[in-house]
């Protein structure tokens, strides 16, 4: 594999930091995505940041993501700079508000002010469009980058929300240089429950387990673009964190 690959916090969410940092590694991955919860639940349990730097260096990983900051999400924002300044990511995961409409104009003011308190740490904002939200797709997600316009800000490509959203066709005439990462999963077409957010949770699977046609959306987007790894699936909890890390990345990289 020669671009980034990153194994997304909820691919092994039961892991602890210690065992996240050893599968990372041994797997093979460029590093891992950090949930702000769990950084929470560390500190809570008693661990300083010096504490949790030091499992990395042991481990010789890096948290390459964080996760999720919601778009006007003021109340987690100092926590995320504080973050970025500490562990050093290449970006924020950014997520659509879950309810109601989004105005556009003042989503790409908070994002580009986000994206300047971030940039001198060398980190950017990936807004990952969802399509229960209103920023459902990728020229929804696409806007928000062009009103925020900064060059630290883009756009993360999920193949769930793709699939499960409009389709490969809503990727035809994607701007290339907008899209900051991707998000590799598969997955069956139909759902398995009715609600999208728990079923996106429970019933993703590794790359080629599923239905997603992942050789045709991979085509489509660029070649250099990191890639994480993100499959939240019931089956997959059942492994230790070391076994589900090292499948996942044996799967991702026929694709890559």
């Amino acid at each position: 594999m020669t671009r980034q690959v990153v194994l997304a916090h909820f691919s092994i969410r039961n892991a602890t930091f210690v065992e996240r940092a050893a599968a990372t590694h041994d797997a093979g991955f460029a590093g891992f995505g950090m949930y702000v919860g769990d950084w929470s639940q560390q500190r809570a349990a008693g661990r300083s940041d010096d504490d949790l730097l030091g499992i990395l260096a042991e481990h010789d990983t890096r948290v390459a993501e964080l996760e999720a900051l919601p778009i006007f999400g003021d109340a987690q924002l100092d926590t995320f700079v504080h973050l970025v300044a500490t562990y050093r990511p290449d970006r924020i995961q950014t997520i659509p508000p879950f309810g109601g409409a989004v105005d556009r104009v003042a989503a790409g003011e908070w994002l580009g002010s986000v994206a300047d308190r971030i940039a001198p740490f060398g980190c950017s904002l990936a807004i990952e469009f969802l399509p229960f939200t209103d920023i459902g797709d990728a020229a929804a997600a696409a806007e928000l980058v062009d009103r925020a316009a900064r060059p630290n800000v883009g756009i993360c490509v999920d193949s769930w929300h793709v699939f499960r959203g409009a389709g490969l066709l809503s990727l035809a005439g994607l701007d290339p240089a907008l899209v900051f990462s991707i998000q590799l999963n598969d997955g069956p077409l139909d759902p398995v429950l009715d609600d999208y957010v728990q079923d996106c949770l429970h019933h993703r699977e590794p790359p080629g387990d599923g239905e997603f046609d992942l050789r045709a959306f991979m085509e489509l987007l660029p070649s250099h673009v990191p890639v994480s790894v993100e499959v939240p699936d019931d089956d997959l909890d059942l492994r230790s964190p070391g076994d589900a890390a090292a499948l996942l990345f044996e799967e991702t990289s026929r694709y890559l």
